[in-house]
């Protein structure tokens, strides 16, 4: 049983003054406007015995004030929190939910709020790789709003299509002129239907959309569909997080296009069907903040390599999409939402099938929803978070369907 206890240990004050020294979550979470969601963690292992282990957390808050607060995490093992003080705690599996006391709940915009427990566990803890306030991921800096508006969804950029320098495995969507973008952008790494690893052909008019909104799509796959000596047809969930190696190389080369033209505190993982298993699995990456499945999920029976269990690896904020019964991944792309524990957002189009999204008449708006989805998770953006999330948001819109949990 987990209890709530009125007053901060003095151990554990002193081991929350000491974070900064001790164990600090590095990167940052974003305020894409004056009144979008931020924050900074700073969590502390104050004291380790055989079996259990104390820790202190403390979280500021970058953006607007918040009234009543949810800080989650995923623990990397097999820690339980079993005595928790200055909030309440809720754990399924290594999933781990905190909920203020009713003494705390208001944070001032720059305020901070800390709370500590005490958890078993059979090995060593380390520090949880991420952190979300109210679903927005903590990674701790602020930047200047996207242009538009404020709002990804509002940028309209002329596109370009290339071939990622010096790695042919990747096909590059970009603004056509970085500079003109003016904050430094988002990444996002993509896997194609079939776990296709040679032509991107099918997602290009999904991935151009993307990219003119003013994020950096690297797809696995040649620009022209040459042979780049990778085969086809099951994942590789590195060649994702070989497109976010990618971007932090383009990100220092000097005379790259996009050199310093990256956030890469914001880092996403998508996928369409068998692609969608490659970024479920690449998303459990310390350096990705937001996962999108399109028509896709984990089997139960374990096909292609990966087992459901793989859900429980995840650390970030997740949105599946499906595209009704003639969609055949929609009964899998339902289980796996009911399955996960981190943040989690699922949306239906019962007219989309299972490509409706990347080629067919559902493409705009899907693709208008994947945007949104990072916009609220990578830049904290509140017209997008009610845009997902709100009952008169996209869930408004014949035929969809939004289920939420943990947000």
């Amino acid at each position: 049983m987990l209890t709530m206890v009125p007053r901060v240990r003095p151990a554990v004050a002193l081991a929350a003054a000491m974070a900064l020294t001790t164990a600090l979550i590095p990167g940052g979470a974003v305020s894409a406007t004056a009144s979008a969601g931020g924050c900074r963690v700073d969590y502390a292992i104050s004291s380790q015995w055989q079996g259990g282990f104390g820790a202190a957390v403390t979280v500021t808050n970058l953006g607007s004030p918040v009234n009543g607060w949810q800080v989650a995490w995923t623990f990397a093992g097999d820690e339980r929190i079993t005595q928790l003080w200055n909030g309440s705690a809720a754990q399924t599996g290594a999933r781990v939910s905190v909920t203020n006391a009713p003494w705390n709940g208001s944070v001032a915009t720059g305020g901070t709020v800390s709370f500590g427990f005490n958890a078993t566990s059979g090995t060593a803890s380390t520090v949880p790789a991420a952190f979300t306030l109210n679903g927005v991921v903590c990674t701790g800096s602020v930047t200047e709003p996207p242009p538009g508006g404020g709002a990804l969804v509002d940028n309209n950029f002329p596109v370009s299509r290339e071939a990622a320098y010096g790695d042919n495995r990747y096909t590059v969507f970009r603004p056509a002129n970085p500079q003109a973008v003016g904050a430094p952008m988002p990444v996002l790494v993509f896997g194609n239907g079939a776990c296709a690893h040679t032509n991107n052909s099918e997602v290009t008019r999904a991935l151009t959309f993307i990219a003119s909104k003013g994020v950096v799509v690297v797809d696995t796959g040649s620009v022209d569909g040459s042979p780049n000596g990778v085969p086809s047809g099951s994942p590789i969930p590195s060649l994702l997080t070989g497109a976010i190696t990618w971007a932090e190389r383009e990100q220092n080369r000097s005379g790259a296009p996009l050199s310093q033209r990256l956030d890469l505190t914001k880092v996403a993982a998508a996928g369409h069907s068998c692609g969608g298993l490659e970024a479920l699995v690449a998303a459990q990456d310390s350096r990705v903040s937001a996962v999108v499945s399109l028509d896709s999920g984990f089997f139960a029976d374990g096909s292609f390599g990966y087992s459901r269990a793989e859900l429980a690896r995840l650390h970030s904020p997740v949105l599946f999409m499906a595209g009704g019964p003639s969609d055949v991944a929609n009964d899998n792309t339902r289980a796996n939402y009911d399955l996960v524990t981190v943040p989690a957002v699922l949306a239906v189009h019962p007219q989309a099938g299972h490509v409706g999204f990347i080629t067919g008449s559902q493409m705009t708006e899907g693709m208008t929803t994947v945007v949104q989805f990072l916009d609220m998770v990578l830049n904290g953006n509140r017209a997008a978070r009610s845009y997902v999330l709100d009952p008169s948001g996209l869930a408004s819109r014949y035929p969809w369907t939004v289920s939420k949990k943990n947000f």
